[in-house]
């Protein structure tokens, strides 16, 4: 599917209410490494470090460098047009930050945008219970698909079950976590489980 840069740049409802209302640090970077948008979390964070972070490169405001870091999970998501999880330590910050990059594919299959899903790294338990005791296996499976960014349709047709039934599955899980979309139950999964999604 592809997404329009037009669509990104609207303030609409979904984004007030639910990205700005989320302590994770949600961002949406083109392929220029530029944010194109940002949630109030993020430029919460980012404004002892520079205001107006929209339409700035990142590794400016985030490093405070001219270019990506070489472990930079953008670049290589641009790279590879595949989802990428990073830890590191940002001085600046004076903290350690896991990110999962998630890039959008445009029609020509180039990566468009990338959505940056971010939290301060804390120590995970040593297992996966936190999230998925109460999951079923087949919506492990699903959770799983979701966090690789694929839709209803691929998913079942790789279960080999209906569309209705992952819907199913996906409304179990929202309910499940409180997430009032399938983006925010995603970005709980990636920072607080990455054991799930590996």
């Amino acid at each position: 599917m592809t997404t329009h840069k037009h669509e990104l740049h609207g303030d609409g409802p979904e984004w007030g209410s639910i990205l700005d209302g989320t302590p994770l640090l949600i961002s949406i970077h083109d392929a220029d490494h530029r944010i194109i948008k940002a949630n109030a979390a993020l430029k919460a964070l980012l404004r002892t470090v520079r205001t107006g972070i929209i339409g700035r490169k990142c590794c400016e405001v985030m490093h405070g460098t001219r270019r990506p870091p070489a472990y930079c999970p953008h670049s290589r998501a641009l790279r590879t047009g595949s989802h990428q999880r990073k830890e590191f330590f940002e001085p600046r910050l004076g903290m350690r930050i896991a990110v999962s990059c998630h890039p959008i594919l445009g029609a020509g299959g180039q990566v468009v945008v990338s959505i940056h899903l971010a939290a301060e790294a804390i120590a995970r338990p040593s297992s996966n219970t936190v999230l998925t005791k109460n999951l079923t296996d087949r919506q492990k499976e699903i959770l799983k698909l979701l966090c690789g960014g694929q839709r209803t349709k691929t998913i079942a047709a790789q279960l080999d079950i209906s569309p209705r039934t992952v819907e199913y599955h996906k409304q179990r899980m929202m309910k499940m976590y409180s997430a009032h979309s399938i983006t925010e139950l995603i970005a709980h999964v990636l920072i607080e489980n990455s054991s799930l999604v590996g």
